[in-house]
C-alpha cells in the first residue's frame, strides 16, 4: 500500500470520530438582565397624592427624592358668633428608604373670632413630623395602602387668656385604587386624631374621620375630584363621651402644572351635623361650616 493510499486512510477515519460538546470552543451567552425589584411602592401609574381633595392618596416619595410644599387652610362659619380661621403650612417629605417617606413641617395659624360681641381672637404656632409607611402597592394586590403616624404641636395664644400647649398624634391609613387605567380613581381615608389640650391638667379629646373620594383625570395632569368625609368628636381618647359629628362634601381641583410643580385646591361644605346639646342640622361648637385647602408643591 502505498503511502499516499495511507494518509487517505487516516484522514477518513478522522473525519467518522463523532464530535463531542467538550470538544467545540466554550461560547457563553449574554448575561440575563437582572429581574426587576417589585415592591408595595412599585407603581406602574402613579396616582397624585393630593388628587382627590382633602382625602390623600397612597403613594410616597421614592428613595433620595425631596419634595417642600406649602398649604393653606381656612375653616369659616361657627355657633353663636364668627370666626375665620387661616393657617399656613410648610413641610419637606424626603424617601429616606424603600416605601418610608419622612414630612416634618413647621405651622402657623391666626382665628379673627367673636361671641357675644366680645372677641376671641387667637394666634398660634407649631411643628410636627408625618411619618409614611407604604404596606400595599395597587400592581401587587390591588389597592395602595399606607399607614400614618403624624404627632405635632401647637402654642396658641388666645386674646383674654393665658399661652397654652396643644399635643396632637394622628393616626391614619390612607388608600386608593385604581378604577379606569389614566382616568378614574378612588381614595379612602381612616383617621384618629388623639388630643391633649393645655393648660394642665390636660384635656383630652380625639376626633374620628372617614373620607372617600373620586378622582378623574380630565386630561394630562388634570384631575376633578368630589369628597365625602364623616368626623366625629369625642371629649376623651377612645370613642366615648361624644361632643357631636358633622359631614362634609365638596370638590376639587389638581394641575401637574410641570413635571416639578403641582397645585391643588379642595373646598368642603359641613351638610349634616348635630351638636350634642346643641339645636339645629349642623355642628357648630366642634367643627366649622366652611373648609377651604389650597396647596403648591415642589419636587426636585
Amino acid at each position: 500500500m502505498s503511502a499516499k493510499t495511507i494518509a487517505l486512510a487516516l484522514i477518513a477515519a478522522a473525519a467518522s470520530v463523532p464530535v463531542l460538546a467538550a470538544d467545540l470552543p466554550s461560547r457563553k451567552g449574554a448575561p440575563a438582565a437582572p429581574a426587576p425589584v417589585v415592591s408595595a411602592c412599585t407603581e406602574s401609574e402613579g396616582i397624585p397624592t393630593d388628587a382627590f381633595g382633602f382625602t390623600t392618596g397612597s403613594d410616597v416619595a421614592d428613595v433620595g427624592s425631596f419634595g417642600p410644599s406649602l398649604t393653606y387652610g381656612g375653616a369659616f362659619g361657627t355657633r353663636g358668633g364668627s370666626s375665620n380661621s387661616h393657617g399656613l403650612t410648610l413641610q419637606g417629605s424626603y424617601g429616606l428608604f424603600p416605601c418610608f417617606e419622612v414630612g416634618p413641617y413647621v405651622l402657623g395659624n391666626f382665628t379673627n373670632a367673636s361671641a357675644g360681641g366680645v372677641s376671641a381672637d387667637s394666634r398660634a404656632f407649631g411643628a410636627g413630623v408625618e411619618m409614611k409607611y407604604k404596606l400595599l402597592g395597587r400592581d401587587m394586590h390591588g389597592i395602595g395602602l399606607t399607614l400614618v403616624i403624624d404627632p405635632s404641636f401647637n402654642r396658641a395664644d388666645p386674646d383674654g387668656a393665658g399661652r397654652f400647649t396643644t399635643y396632637n398624634t394622628g393616626i391614619r391609613l390612607f388608600a386608593d385604587k385604581t378604577l379606569i387605567p389614566n382616568t378614574l380613581y378612588a381614595g379612602l381615608n381612616l383617621s384618629q386624631d388623639l388630643t391633649w389640650t393645655g393648660p394642665s391638667p390636660y384635656q383630652r379629646s380625639s376626633t374620628l374621620t372617614i373620607a372617600g373620594s373620586l378622582a378623574w383625570q380630565v386630561s394630562e395632569g388634570l384631575y376633578l375630584s368630589g369628597e365625602v368625609r364623616h368626623m366625629r368628636a369625642h371629649n376623651e381618647l377612645g370613642f366615648g363621651n361624644e361632643a357631636g359629628y358633622a359631614t362634609f362634601a365638596g370638590p376639587g381641583i389638581f394641575w401637574q402644572a410641570t413635571k416639578q410643580l403641582a397645585l391643588s385646591a379642595a373646598y368642603n361644605i359641613q351638610v349634616a351635623g348635630k351638636a350634642k346639646g346643641q339645636p339645629g342640622d349642623l355642628d357648630l361648637t366642634n367643627f366649622s361650616q366652611h373648609l377651604v385647602k389650597v396647596k403648591l408643591g415642589y419636587s426636585f
